[in-house]
């Protein structure tokens, strides 16, 4: 066994242990034992806690050290606790599922173009809990997520299968388009993350004040699907609850439009993004080097442009 294949095998066995133990914990000492894990690896692992301070400080020039770190420690500690609920998905029923979230806002911008027979890609952010969001949405309806493969495949088959035991479809990011495209023609929901910089097609728009590569994959499935365009984010209430929010449908611009572009499209999701991450900054996954990528450094054709395509949609749950 080479030393990679030792390292994937002991943190697989690592994960399963977990999640067997926060599905034997009170729901409120798995949260807690996850937020403590959290903390506890922004303080020991000084690699990650330096991107998420830098990431921090491009986005709140500011905020002094003492702020930065409050809430990128606490931005672990809700990455922890998010990840302990997602362990307990076997675990868990509708009901208990549907007590995790204490309001659901603006469902109609989701329920109205369902009713109309149209598809909705539904543009998230790693914020909060985003499988959590996936999974209450599934009981609105037929959801699917785009899910990157993982390094290693028996990890990467337990996290799908507890996606999948909550309803929730999934695709692979490196697969053909098709069915996906299939989905939203058929009145699904796809859940899309967007908001970090990935190997996908992109295009740079405004976000806290600075060109960021965002995925443009979004507004090109619904350009051509017909699908709605919407947004919806979940959010960590002071009593561990959560609320759920969806705003309304974004324009998108049809093809056949003379001198059509997403790049606007783009530019309000990320919009609408900044905004729930500035309302709740300590549960943004900061630890991500959202601005990694420079226009400059970007193909000319694809940094005033409005490509998009297959490989655009972000990776993991709505």
């Amino acid at each position: 066994m080479t030393r990679q294949e030792l390292k994937n095998h002991s943190i697989y066995a690592l994960v399963k242990g977990l999640s067997l133990l926060m599905r034997a914990l009170p729901l409120p000492w798995a949260r807690m034992l996850g937020a403590a894990l959290g903390r506890l690896f922004f303080s020991l692992v000084p690699y990650e806690r330096r991107k998420a301070l830098d990431t921090f400080a491009t986005a709140f020039p500011e905020k002094d050290s003492a702020e930065a770190g409050r809430v990128c420690r606490a931005a672990f500690a809700s990455l922890g606790r998010g990840g302990a609920e997602f362990l307990r998905f076997p675990s868990i029923r509708e009901a208990e599922l549907r007590s995790w979230v204490e309001s659901v806002d603006g469902l109609e911008h989701l329920r109205a173009p369902l009713r109309a027979g149209r598809g909705v890609v539904a543009v998230t952010a790693h914020l909060g809990n985003w499988e959590v969001l996936a999974a209450r949405t599934a009981l609105e309806g037929r959801v699917a997520v785009v899910a990157q493969r993982l390094y290693d495949a028996r990890f990467d088959e337990a996290l799908n299968e507890y996606r999948r035991g909550k309803g929730i479809t999934v695709f692979k990011r490196d697969t053909s388009v098709k069915p996906i495209l299939r989905w939203l023609k058929g009145g699904g929901i796809l859940g899309v993350l967007a908001d970090q910089d990935t190997r996908v097609d992109s295009l740079f728009v405004d976000f806290f004040g600075r060109a960021a590569k965002t995925p443009s994959g979004p507004a090109w499935l619904a350009q051509a699907t017909g699908a709605a365009l919407v947004t919806g984010f979940i959010f960590r209430q002071p009593g561990g609850r959560y609320r759920m929010a969806f705003q309304k449908e974004i324009p998108v611009p049809s093809r056949d439009e003379p001198g059509a572009s997403l790049k606007g499209v783009v530019q309000e999701y990320t919009r609408r993004t900044e905004e729930a991450v500035r309302a709740h900054p300590d549960q943004w996954v900061w630890m991500h080097p959202r601005w990694r990528s420079r226009p400059e450094e970007a193909p000319a054709d694809s940094r005033p442009g409005d490509r998009g395509g297959a490989g655009a949609q972000g990776e993991g749950a709505i």
